[in-house]
């Protein structure tokens, strides 16, 4: 009888906690860095989905139609690491990002005003740059017949390496947009005098590289509403309106400075506002008071 091979068998019941120990170590080292990347891109996905699930529910049941061939491919290459399956894998945990970077994946990373929806964004792309490098790497290698390092050798790889920045940036992205998020959200400072006025409604507005995100947004007739804008340039600005003949302008301060006023409309119409220092030329966007 062959001597069998105590680096590849699966513990089984009887074995010694030594031998148990090598085998499970041995099951272990099979991981290598792609085949760990190929996975997580499925759990950035997922954590992704579960983040938009809770500003949007009825995103999560046409998103998870698109992440049951990541599900399929990712147990197939857990169960057996061939290159065809890292391929599928790498492939198919990316789909849902690859899909949704023409309407608006990439140009929604520059706004972190939108809170849950901006995480999401960042983890979707986050999937698709740990799980298709990998998935393309782990077949190449594969059909090549290359020898991947275990998955301890292999991150601390010029790869591997590249792979922590990039998580490391998108966990700072996070941070940094939930902080911005809850700061434009958060009441103003008490002290001040009280209104008997309800507040109703809220909007956010991000000035950025000399130009307002969103341009345009509605009001409501009647509705007293809370404008917050966050300017990240590094120069003055001010928004600039007219309502009812009455012009108002606020300043905001650059740095990362926040502004909060209230505004109160009588009439359906739009009104254009701006920043109005001459060097803002285009800085500009639209209220659109509309009837509740």
């Amino acid at each position: 009888m062959a001597p069998s091979d105590n680096k590849t068998r699966v513990p089984k019941e009887g074995d010694s906690e030594g031998t148990a120990a090598v085998n499970g170590a041995s099951r272990w080292a099979e991981w290598t860095l792609n085949r760990v990347l190929v996975v997580a891109g499925l759990v950035s996905m997922v954590l992704a989905l579960a983040v938009l699930g809770s500003s949007d529910p009825s995103l999560v049941g046409p998103s998870l139609i698109l992440l049951l061939p990541g599900f399929v491919s990712t147990g197939l290459l857990i169960w057996r690491p061939r290159p065809g399956f890292f391929a599928l894998a790498g492939v198919a945990n990316s789909l849902l990002a690859i899909i949704t970077i023409p309407f608006g994946l990439i140009l929604a990373l520059g706004d972190p005003l939108t809170g849950p929806i901006y995480n999401a964004v960042v983890l979707a792309m986050l999937s698709l740059l740990l799980a298709l490098p990998a998935g393309i790497l782990g077949y190449m290698g594969g059909q090549a017949g290359r020898r991947e390092p275990p998955f301890a050798e292999g991150i601390r790889s010029f790869q591997g390496l590249t792979v922590v920045a990039v998580v490391a940036v998108c966990i700072g992205a996070i941070a940094a947009g939930s902080l911005a998020y809850q700061n434009l959200n958060a009441p103003p400072p008490g002290g001040g005098p009280v209104y008997d006025i309800p507040q109703t409604a809220s909007i956010s507005v991000l000035a950025s590289n000399s130009r307002f995100s969103p341009t345009t947004f509605n009001i409501t007739i009647g509705r007293v509403t809370k404008i917050t804008v966050l300017n990240e340039d590094d120069g003055l600005h001010t928004f600039t309106y007219s309502n009812n003949g009455t012009p108002y302008s606020h300043d905001l301060l650059p740095g990362g400075g926040v502004t909060r006023f209230y505004v109160l409309f009588s009439s359906v119409g739009d009104v254009p506002f701006a920043s109005t220092p001459s060097s803002d030329v285009g800085m500009n966007g639209t209220m659109r008071i509309v009837a509740p």
